[in-house]
């Protein structure tokens, strides 16, 4: 038996908004949010750029060493 529930779209912003809270803060990877929110990780990504979400600190600070060690600078 399935069971179909509409959800005040203030209750499903809450969720969302929450959702892309604990992934900018780290406690949920990428996947595990895209897959909470019903998302493809693509479509994930793409949320995350529409609402301006800033990555994790562990991420950013990751991709920054990356990029320094792809141009020589230190």
């Amino acid at each position: 038996m399935t069971v179909k529930v509409k959800v005040p779209a203030r209750i499903r912003e809450k969720f969302l908004s929450e959702i892309l809270g604990m992934y900018s803060s780290g406690e949920l990877s990428t996947g595990r949010a895209a897959e909470m929110l019903g998302l493809p990780r693509a479509g994930f990504y793409q949320l995350l750029a529409e609402r301006d979400v800033p990555l994790p600190a562990k991420l950013e600070e990751s991709i920054r060493r990356e990029l320094k060690s792809l141009t020589g600078r230190k």
